[in-house]
């Protein structure tokens, strides 16, 4: 060995041992892992879509969460996330088997992190009113504010008021704007001028109890779609 012979020093890959953390190897083979994954899911999504599901992207909510994309069942635009959609798939087609996830190349896991830090319920003590008059502020009344105020005691004279106010709906249809009351019952739907105040007046006529029932009804109504998708995505987890 001659003075100009040149010295290779090999440093070895950081390996984590004992350690909580992630190391260059761990981020190394998670991309391998991720990169193994995704192909087993591209051909997943081929055998899905060769059945007719259609995918598609956009924003929308499925079981009161926010997901980004997903896909229409076949022959319709519904739109489901693509964990639901494979849930569907293999409950529909249970003959039919997707390609099964494959284990890590190197038999590589993700280290297991724990907080650097614990927490300690002391006291819960309620919110104490801000220095100040912040939440003692009103706005100052408007002419509008004013004009809603003489209609409502206009209106108080007629029976089976339920509310009043200012009604826009008109603006769509070129009407401009209309005062409107809702009437618990015809009785005095009558009696009630054209105008007032130069401005139409909107008669609604909608009993409480009916009003109550429609609102049980479509509260029930999504309450059992919500239900429906939250059970889906319980099923579309492990896909």
């Amino acid at each position: 060995m001659t003075d100009k012979t040149p010295v290779v020093v090999a440093f070895p890959k950081i390996r984590r041992i004992g350690a909580e953390h992630y190391t260059k190897h761990d981020f190394e083979m998670e991309r391998i892992g991720r990169e193994q994954s995704a192909v087993t899911y591209d051909e997943r999504l081929k055998v899905l879509e060769a059945a007719g599901w259609v995918r598609f992207s956009g924003p929308f909510y499925y079981a009161r969460k926010e997901f980004h994309g997903g896909h229409h069942p076949p022959g319709t635009k519904k739109r489901v996330p693509t964990s639901v959609a494979f849930a569907m798939f293999v409950e529909a087609n249970p003959e039919v088997e997707l390609p099964k996830f494959k284990p890590h190349p190197h038999g590589w896991k993700a280290p297991v992190g724990k907080m650097p830090f614990t927490t300690e319920l002391i006291s819960v003590e309620p919110m104490k009113m801000p220095a100040g008059a912040i939440f003692n502020y009103q706005r100052p009344e408007t002419e509008e504010d004013r004009q809603q105020k003489r209609w409502k005691e206009f209106c108080s004279q007629f029976d089976g008021v339920r509310s009043t106010g200012r009604s826009y709906l008109g603006h769509r249809e070129g009407g401009g704007t209309k005062m409107y009351v809702l009437l618990e019952h015809d009785g005095d739907a009558g009696k009630f001028p054209e105008t007032w105040e130069g401005l139409g007046i909107n008669i609604r006529i909608k009993p409480e109890a009916k009003e109550r029932a429609e609102k049980e009804a479509k509260d029930k109504a999504a309450n059992e779609r919500y239900q429906e998708e939250a059970a889906w995505l319980r099923k579309g987890r492990k896909y």
